[in-house]
């Protein structure tokens, strides 16, 4: 019987000497730097993660002060996920001080989420004197849904790399994910007027520039829907905003910027410049300002009370206000405030 008992006894020493894989032991623990980085992950890997995020919704994300609480939480992550495009640079402290090998980048640990995302206003040269300028380009890229399909698709891919097992489980609700944001996007009737790819047939012709042309010859047009219907009255429309955050918004929904308060990034506008946006407003006609919460709304109300433009304080990021506790809700806060505000 000792013998015996032996034998039972030498696979649970093994076990024990050698840690199991985290899909093993329970959910993948995600890292997120931003709100909406947490939500799409969540999203996509459901009940088998957990993830959280670093940083406060209200805050700029360009400016984050790391702690040793946020060192603490990536201590012992599977996955952590930045936003990357230089946008959340203050990570690399926190990832540094976590000392979890897993999470460096080059790891599988490590995903940085805009890969393979189509990103605008890639610089032509970069100098500290033209103030906050990104070398990779724009960063804000959360802000077009269709680059949130991109970001998805990667996250999802890093689950199955880490976690082979719940590959089929990952791709689930990455598809089902997505088909949601193509709801929201067109409209449920088309997309499914459409089949099963038609998702995928929107997107594709709305990247390219063809969606209106391409639903009017085929008599689709009354069928579209969600966003890009209710954002309708945005096409053509001119606004000037803060901080160059709205790129990828306006391109999706048709708005016209026609320049920032800022003179220079992240450099508070002078009141000279300052004077110079006014006399653009007054001969442009323009009717809205976008102010981002986590500026000051000082030039944004001058700009205004010699224009009679009005100022839309917004909101960027997942879990910014109560209400904006989704990706989805967030897309419709901007659409919304913005269309209300040119009624």
């Amino acid at each position: 019987m000792k013998k015996k008992s032996g034998l039972f006894l030498l696979p649970l020493l093994v076990l024990c000497a050698f840690p199991q894989s985290p899909a093993r032991e329970g959910k993948l623990k995600i890292v997120t730097t931003l709100g909406y980085l947490r939500y799409v992950a969540q999203e996509v890997g459901g009940d088998r993660v957990t993830a959280v995020a670093l940083a406060n919704p209200r805050q700029d994300p360009h400016y984050v002060t790391p702690t040793p609480a946020m060192n603490q939480l990536t201590s012992d992550a599977d996955l952590f996920i930045e936003n990357g495009l230089s946008l959340d640079i203050w990570q690399k402290n926190v990832v540094d001080a976590s000392g979890n090998p897993a999470i460096q980048p080059g790891n599988p640990g490590h995903l940085v989420a805009t890969v393979n995302v189509p990103v605008k206003e890639l610089p032509t040269e970069v100098s500290r004197a033209w103030g906050d300028i990104h070398p990779q380009g724009n960063p804000h890229i959360w802000l077009d849904p269709l680059n949130i399909r991109i970001v998805a698709g990667n996250i999802a891919e890093r689950l199955k790399q880490l976690d082979p097992a719940n590959t089929a489980y990952y791709q689930t609700r990455l598809e089902q994910f997505r088909g949601r944001l193509d709801a929201a996007m067109f409209g449920e009737e088309l997309v499914r007027a459409l089949g099963k790819s038609g998702g995928d047939v929107l997107v594709r012709k709305a990247i390219n520039n063809e969606l209106a042309d391409w639903l009017k010859l085929r008599g689709l047009e009354g069928k579209l829907g969600g966003w890009m219907k209710e954002a309708a009255p945005l096409n053509g429309m001119k606004v000037i905003s803060y901080h160059k955050t709205y790129i990828y918004f306006a391109d999706r929904f048709g708005l016209q910027l026609t320049g920032e308060l800022e003179e220079k990034p992240g450099i508070p506008p002078p009141p000279q410049h300052r004077d110079a946006v006014v006399e653009d407003v007054k001969r442009e006609g323009i009717r809205v300002i976008l102010n981002d919460n986590f500026y000051s709304r000082e030039a944004a109300d001058y700009v205004a009370s010699k224009t009679g433009a009005k100022v839309i304080i917004t909101y960027l990021d997942v879990g910014a206000l109560p209400e904006v506790d989704t990706y989805e809700k967030l897309i419709t806060f901007l659409v919304q405030n913005i269309t209300q505000a040119v009624r």
